[in-house]
């Protein structure tokens, strides 16, 4: 997986600014000014990857930011719900910044903005790719020749491999016909295509498909081609119709409590305030085959009351344990399949398993009777069941886990600002009485002062499976902790950040035979040093405490203290304009405290190149590592096609290069092409199973076509 670790924006036109987020390698450099250094999702991404120990999908996080780059808001004909789509601010700067609108009306310059309490250059460089500053724009009317003349089309197809073939795919006919789980049917590239239509923001129509490496093409299990398919078609802004979308669909409200679909960044405790929690109904074509939406949404708004309703039906991978010996519909299920690969037989046999209904709705009022004072409260209600039981394993730990076929949760969440301060929170409530709740504040103080707290209590019986709020577990459920983060500018070219999360699990955890407490926190000092170098130091740990080695019979197992400590340095340099050079050193220790803690250091150094007419861009990486466990794993990017996305784990011990390359073939015409090779030096044979490959080496390739019409 990847994502942006140090992204470094210059000055650009307003308008059509692009960003380099996850699969977008390009940046504009504008030498009548010096660069700004912000860090984006990367850290965030990083550590909800090393947090929650998941093989998350990015895909909708990466679509949004894509989107929301390639369609800015307009702050000239914005009103208040549009300021929502803007990424990386927090609810106060959010509320500042439409009060400004509110009261200047139309905005001539970006750099007006920097009047608004907690804005800033670097903020305002953040959020500048997803905002525009044009006069209104009048729309036509709706009718088919206008549909057909301003519509806009973008197709994409993209095609992945890996170097060398794995063990899975060396195999004739007759072996693969004579042993079907110990090879793969298919070949081993990755598909992708995707195509979208939009006609301004009124009207939009989207197709994604998907074939992993390994899943047969028009043949066998996948006989309709690919593997994985996304669509919706979606209206918005309509009169009093908000949205409607009919196909796949992400569903965010509150703090994510009661439900919030897809990946929302600031969900693990960080140095990110802003988050990217984007409430309401969202068209999305994700690749993640387990954490989807699919049906029939939509939102009415009626002055300051807003009504959404949605319903969702599709089939969900899960391991059976029991099934019908005259159907064969599964009974029983012991856990879902997430990983969304349909190889093997033991693969296909999970397969659309179970069926899931997921339906609910959220009713919200707010009122502002001035600019100093504001209220919003919505009440939200989630009903979800299977064709099947869910009856995982019973251990300690997961005893108060959800288990059966239905639940249903409600929540009720509440925003109020007064003055300076924002205040925020959340309570929910599952089946069977267990209570969630989460509230905060963030506060500014002062235009170059901002605190945000947040305290949690998720109780051990709390059951919702559709929850995203913040916290350290991947579930809301057997947590307390509070969260305190200062971010200040020490002088303009000083800014110095901070976080300290201290956290308790009232039950056991998994590898966790106790009740437990923890502390996380870490600072962080960004330095202008000159006029086109800007330096990063960064420093993170958390204490926990986790089992013991077990023994064989062993039912319950000493604790022992746990220890994660990471150091990094980052070095961004302007040397000239197309030409930007990124530095990373970081070192990185985990384990327990009670013996020697083992620790692995990473080099990396990537060059972004745009000082060529063909091609257009060019990204260079190389990186050296040296991490001998798997505790002490160091996530990284790695510059990836646009839509693309990776947060890789660097274990072992090794050297890595990497290169993107971007070509305009045409006015309308993109194309890429990636390559990247790992040699390792402590090992002869890469990977496990199916995908073992001879060799100290893994390789890949990657070419992407995009069109736009």
């Amino acid at each position: 997986m990847k994502a942006v670790i140090f992204i470094v924006l210059a000055p650009m036109t307003l308008a059509t600014a692009p960003l380099p987020v996850p699969g977008q390698t390009d940046y504009h450099a504008d030498t009548a000014m010096p660069f700004v250094h912000t860090i984006q999702i990367d850290d965030q991404v990083e550590r909800s990857a090393e947090a929650l120990e998941l093989d998350q999908d990015y895909s909708s996080l990466v679509e949004d930011l894509v989107d929301l780059a390639a369609k800015p808001v307009n702050l000239n004909a914005a009103k208040e719900d549009d300021l929502d789509a803007i990424p990386f601010l927090t609810p106060a700067q959010r509320i500042g910044l439409f009060d400004y609108l509110k009261t200047y009306g139309e905005v001539f310059s970006v750099y007006e903005l920097q009047s608004i309490p907690g804005f800033d250059s670097g903020l305002i460089q953040n959020i500048r790719p997803f905002i525009a500053i044009i006069p209104p724009s009048h729309i036509p009317a709706l009718t088919p020749k206008n549909l057909i003349k301003y519509g806009h089309h973008d197709v994409l197809l993209r095609c992945e491999q890996s170097f060398p073939k794995a063990m899975g795919y060396q195999a004739t006919d007759s072996l693969l016909a004579a042993n079907p789980g110990k090879y793969y049917p298919g070949n081993p590239q990755r598909y992708y295509f995707r195509y979208t239509w939009s006609w301004f923001d009124k009207l939009r129509i989207g197709l994604a498909g998907e074939k992993d490496p390994g899943e047969q093409f028009f043949r066998g299990a996948q006989a309709n081609g690919m593997d994985f398919y996304a669509a919706y078609i979606s209206l918005s802004k309509i009169g009093f119709l908000k949205n409607l979308t009919i196909g796949n669909f992400r569903v965010s409200y509150g703090q994510g409590l009661t439900i919030g679909s897809g990946l929302s960044l600031g969900s693990v405790p960080g140095f990110s305030s802003g988050g990217m929690a984007i409430n309401g109904i969202r068209p999305g074509l994700g690749m993640g085959e387990a954490s989807y939406l699919r049906g029939a949404a939509a939102t009415i708004k009626i002055k300051r009351v807003e009504i959404s309703g949605f319903a969702s039906l599709h089939p969900r991978d899960a391991t059976a344990v029991l099934s019908d010996s005259s159907s064969r519909n599964v009974e029983e299920f012991s856990s879902f399949t997430t990983s969304g690969y349909h190889r093997t037989g033991q693969e296909l046999a999970k397969r659309n398993a179970v069926t899931e209904l997921v339906c609910g709705g959220n009713l919200s009022f707010s009122v502002a009777p001035n600019q100093q004072l504001g209220f919003k409260i919505g009440l939200t209600g989630l009903f979800s069941r299977y064709s099947a039981r869910l009856m995982p394993a019973i251990h300690p730990y997961n005893q108060f886990g959800f288990r059966g076929n239905q639940n249903f949760n409600t929540g009720v969440d509440f925003q109020v600002r007064y003055r300076g301060m924002y205040f925020f929170g959340e309570i929910s409530r599952s089946r069977n009485k267990g209570v969630a709740f989460l509230t905060g504040t963030t506060l500014a103080p002062g235009s170059r002062v901002g605190i945000t707290l947040i305290y949690r209590n998720y109780g051990p019986s709390c059951q919702n499976l559709f929850s995203s709020a913040f916290g350290q577990n991947s579930l809301n459920a057997n947590e307390r902790g509070i969260y305190t983060a200062i971010s200040t500018a020490i002088s303009p070219k000083l800014n110095l950040s901070g976080y300290i999360d201290l956290f308790t699990f009232p039950w056991m955890k998994y590898r966790v035979d106790a009740p437990t407490r923890g502390r996380e926190y870490g600072l962080m000092l960004g330095w202008q040093a000159a006029r086109s170098v800007n330096v990063n130091m960064r420093f993170y740990q958390k204490n926990t405490r986790i089992n013991g080695t077990s023994q064989p019979n062993q039912v319950i197992h000493k604790l022992y203290d746990y220890l994660t400590r990471s150091y990094r340095f980052g070095l961004e340099w302007l040397p000239c304009n197309g030409i930007l050079l990124k530095s990373r050193i970081e070192v990185k220790e985990a384990g327990e405290t009670h013996g020697n803690l083992p620790f692995g250091y990473l080099v990396y150094q990537e060059a972004q190149i745009k000082a060529f007419k063909i091609p257009e861009t060019i990204t260079l990486l190389f990186a050296l590592f040296d991490v001998p466990d798997y505790n002490s794993r160091i996530y990284v990017y790695e510059p990836e096609v646009l839509y693309g996305y990776s947060v890789p784990a660097y274990q072992g011990q090794g050297m890595r290069t990497c290169m993107v390359t971007k070509f305009g073939i045409a006015r309308r015409i993109d194309l890429w092409f990636r390559g990247g090779i790992t040699w390792y030096t402590d090992r002869n044979e890469v990977g496990t199973g199916l995908d073992l490959t001879n060799g100290n080496f893994r390789a890949e390739l990657t070419g992407q076509l995009l069109i736009r019409f």
